[in-house]
């Protein structure tokens, strides 16, 4: 995740830089309740709690829409000033959480493939018979070390490639010993 260089707000793959994402449908922004268990235990609500939902549909300019995005803010968050407006935009509305009293916030992904909904393959204008690739990313407060928002983004799976650098742990970090090579007939140990 980077600072979105043409906006107030963060850039999270698959955005990069040079690309002019559009919305293919006018941005959703109201308090609802959240049914969705998952999402619930992962914001730390009891399911049925009224919080802020956020909706959009985006994906680059000259494309079909590339991802349903639909973010969950805990109530806690209410008090900041302009999260209700869409036209805190893509991602500014995360700038205006830190700038609430969030700072930093942190971030942890869990991704998995799954089939769409009737209604997430009518928005991302594909079949229901192709996967999608959803991805969870919860938003942990600086201020208090809560999660203060959770953002699922749906994405059909033939438009999805993910690129992970992995780090060594401390014991990988110097050379293997030299290994001496015995036939197997000839190891003591069998």
């Amino acid at each position: 995740m980077k600072r979105n260089a043409a906006a107030t707000g963060y850039s999270f793959p698959p955005a990069t830089p040079q690309e002019v994402w559009r919305e293919h449908i006018a941005p959703v922004v109201a308090v609802a309740p959240l049914t969705d268990s998952r999402i619930a235990e992962l914001l730390k609500v009891e399911p049925g709690t009224r919080v802020m939902r956020r909706l959009r549909v985006s994906g680059p300019e000259a494309e079909p829409p590339f991802q349903v995005t639909t973010s969950w803010l805990h109530p806690r968050a209410a008090a900041v000033l302009g999260l209700d407006s869409p036209a805190a935009g893509s991602d500014g509305w995360q700038h205006r959480l830190e700038a609430g009293g969030h700072w930093p916030i942190t971030w942890m992904e869990i991704h998995r493939a799954r089939m769409p909904s009737t209604r997430e393959a009518a928005l991302l204008e594909v079949a229901v018979s192709l996967p999608v690739v959803e991805i969870i990313r919860v938003g942990v407060s600086g201020g208090d070390g809560e999660p203060v928002e959770v953002t699922e983004c749906v994405v059909a799976g033939d438009r999805v490639e993910t690129i992970h650098l992995l780090h060594r742990d401390e014991s990988a970090r110097e050379p293997w010993p030299e290994v001496v090579n015995v036939r197997a007939e000839d190891d003591p140990e069998r």
